[in-house]
């Protein structure tokens, strides 16, 4: 999304100090809100948008998370950031997956980062090497 210049100067303004705890958006405050997000949250630093119910391919249900800075820029160290907000919103007991589409599905025209969580279903990890014994 292309941000007016004078978006972008508020935007700056409000980088400008340390990160600042999350707050829930009023939805009914703005007609701009996408069909899909069920909620979203805000500090001075970021918008989160949320589906509460996004459909999987398998038929499954699951939380959608997409996570955009005030200035549209990249996060200087995205992984620790998304952590973070990740624990702040959903719980640091929970687990989430970053979303990385095949080439032919990237959409990649602001620096947004998705991430899912699939509640009930767990995740398989890594518990030892392949072949180690």
């Amino acid at each position: 999304m292309a941000r007016t210049a004078e978006a972008m100067k508020v935007a700056k303004k409000m980088l400008s100090k340390p990160a600042g705890p999350f707050v829930q958006m009023d939805k009914s405050q703005s007609r701009a809100w996408p069909d899909w997000m069920t909620r979203a949250y805000r500090n001075n630093h970021f918008i989160v948008m949320i589906d509460d119910n996004c459909l999987m391919s398998d038929g499954s249900t699951a939380v959608k998370a997409m996570v955009q800075r005030h200035d549209d820029a990249v996060f200087p160290d995205h992984w620790a950031t998304l952590q973070q907000i990740k624990n702040t919103l959903f719980g640091p007991e929970v687990t989430a997956v970053e979303y990385f589409p095949p080439q032919s599905e990237l959409s990649n025209a602001a620096n947004i980062y998705w991430f899912f969580i699939m509640p009930g279903m767990p995740l398989p990890v890594l518990t030892k090497r392949a072949g180690a014994a």
